[in-house]
């Protein structure tokens, strides 16, 4: 008895307040169902009674919100309704066999991946998180740390924008496995600011004594000193006695290890472990941060003054000099290799071709031989390099063109789904006034739920086929270790974070301010209009009538 006494007072509350947002021509047709509300046998009965008057009267109210005046009547079950006819059952079993084609696609790992990334254009233009926010990394070092998982830890680290707390994941991770000492490295290029940095170095160096990568973080470290302090002349080079102590260690190096073999082997490991397959995460920094930023710079200028000082040494007679600078900066050319870049690679051609020179002065024709075709070796590397980078500027870009494929794809499942949704929503709203089991759809209802299912299922098909073969790439990545294509696949994702009309990243904050801008006007606009409308109507029903 309590539950039917509740029911009977919940219906009564509906009808009364759809009677209380209902326009003025419909409050006496609410009053009435209100009235025989209580003639109706059954609790049940009587509250879905209610929430067909609520519903008829909540639609008459947002209509009549929307479109004021004689012309609601005509849209609600005039003209409108009497030109429309039930929908046929193979245009719907047609639209809903789509659309499960197009939300099946949801079932592969590739295709839920495509669809991030097809969004990703959107993360700067939304502002969801801020710039050093990362909430998936951010819950992964959660259960890392739950699990007193170094490698989870570690595998963080590397990844977060957020300084202090790469460095405190970093120390973490190698206090519970020191052999993950090599991550300092790696958090210290990425993060040169860091004041953990001298005491990792003296570390690395213990531990790793003939690699060059200590040397190089401590050398821009001093760099970046120097920049703060807008000592910018020097900038930290030759006349600071700390960064040439740095660089000639980096020079007397055996090897130069950057341990990423090391980090795609642990991220190889971790991926599978937690489930995380987000590209964007996994592949960030595998072509861009390896070295230090200022390596190739700090390299050169240093071979360079190498050079100068071995000339003037030759030149007053100390020839042993003179050859002891040039075959430092040759054997530094072959540690560094392409890692130098095209300016080191210039400065290893000139030492050779000195080289060659200066054991020509000596009678020693053999050795002047091997240099002279080193040197050669040497050129043809710089010219090759050049027109590699060269055809990167100027050569098609294939994964421009299937990042906007991608981009595109990914909106246009939202537009076509929201055309299905309209077509639902007039599907439903004329079902209301026929019989059950029917279903009501005019000409243009049926176009936009036909046209929103098939372009949901194309679009969805148009994305999985477009990123599938970069899926391949990241996962052929994290099977085998991989790298040939990495890059490929990091241009990719890269153009795929421009918004569509966007050229680079330099655009994108002018986008971001106008498409706010726009948006808002936009909103105005449209409140300014309906609040008119709205008025204009009400002004009219107030008026006295003329006799």
């Amino acid at each position: 008895m309590r539950l039917e006494a509740h029911l009977r007072r919940a219906a009564t509350w509906l009808l009364r307040g759809g009677i209380r947002i209902a326009p003025r021509d419909m409050s006496e047709w609410g009053r009435a169902m209100l009235g025989e509300l209580g003639h109706v046998e059954g609790s049940w009965a009587a509250l879905m009674w209610a929430l067909s008057g609520a519903g008829v009267l909540a639609k008459h109210a947002l209509v009549s919100f929307l479109i004021p005046g004689p012309r609601r009547h005509r849209v609600l079950g005039g003209e409108l309704l009497a030109k429309e006819g039930t929908m046929r059952k193979g245009t719907l079993i047609m639209g809903a066999a789509c659309v499960v084609a197009a939300l099946l696609f949801f079932l592969a790992p590739a295709f839920r991946q495509a669809f991030r990334v097809s969004l990703a254009q959107w993360d700067k233009v939304l502002h969801v998180t801020t710039w050093n926010q990362q909430p998936d990394l951010e819950a992964l070092a959660r259960r890392a740390a739950k699990q007193r998982d170094a490698e989870g830890l570690a595998f963080v680290a590397v990844r977060l924008r957020n300084p202090s707390e790469s460095a405190r994941l970093a120390e973490k991770a190698v206090r519970l496995d020191p052999r993950l000492i090599w991550v300092y490295a790696i958090v210290a290029v990425r993060h040169p600011e860091l004041d953990e940095i001298a005491g990792w170095v003296q570390k690395l160096e213990q531990w790793d004594p003939q690699n060059a990568l200590p040397h190089f973080i401590t050398a821009e470290s001093i760099d970046i000193a120097h920049v703060l302090r807008e000592d910018v002349s020097p900038r930290g080079g030759e006349n600071d006695p700390a960064w040439r102590s740095a660089m000639a260690a980096a020079f007397q190096s055996r090897k130069l290890d950057d341990y990423l073999d090391r980090l795609r082997n642990l991220d190889r490991r971790v991926v599978p472990r937690y489930g995380f397959d987000d590209p964007y995460q996994v592949v960030d920094g595998e072509e861009q941060y390896g070295l230090p930023s200022y390596t190739a710079w700090d390299s050169s200028r240093y071979a360079k003054s190498l050079l100068e000082s071995g000339q003037e040494l030759e030149a007053g007679g100390d020839r042993e000099g003179a050859l002891k600078n040039y075959w430092t900066v040759a054997r530094f050319g072959g540690v560094i290799g392409s890692r130098g870049g095209f300016f080191v690679g210039r400065i290893l051609e000139d030492a050779y071709k000195r080289l060659a020179a200066l054991c020509e002065k000596e009678g020693n024709h053999e050795q002047a031989a091997f240099f002279g075709d080193a040197a050669e070796k040497a050129g043809q590397e710089v010219v090759r390099w050049d027109r590699e980078f060269q055809g990167r500027l100027t050569g098609p870009d294939i994964s421009l063109w299937d990042a906007s494929v991608v981009k595109i794809s990914g909106l246009m499942m939202f537009v076509f789904g929201g055309l299905f949704a309209i077509c639902a929503l007039l599907v439903l709203a004329g079902s209301w006034t026929v019989p059950p089991g029917a279903f009501r759809a005019g000409p243009v209802s049926a176009a936009l739920g036909v046209v929103g299912a098939v372009g949901s299922l194309v679009s969805s098909a148009t994305l999985y086929v477009s990123y599938r073969p970069y899926a391949a790439i990241f996962k052929n990545f994290l099977l085998t270790g991989d790298t040939s294509q990495v890059a490929q696949l990091s241009n990719f994702l890269s153009h795929a974070q421009v918004p569509l009309g966007v050229r680079n990243f330099y655009e994108l904050w002018d986008f971001v301010f106008h498409f706010w801008v726009g948006l808002t006007l936009l909103g105005v606009i449209g409140l300014l209009l309906l609040t008119l409308r709205h008025l204009r109507a009400r002004s009219r029903a107030s008026a006295p009538a003329l006799t």
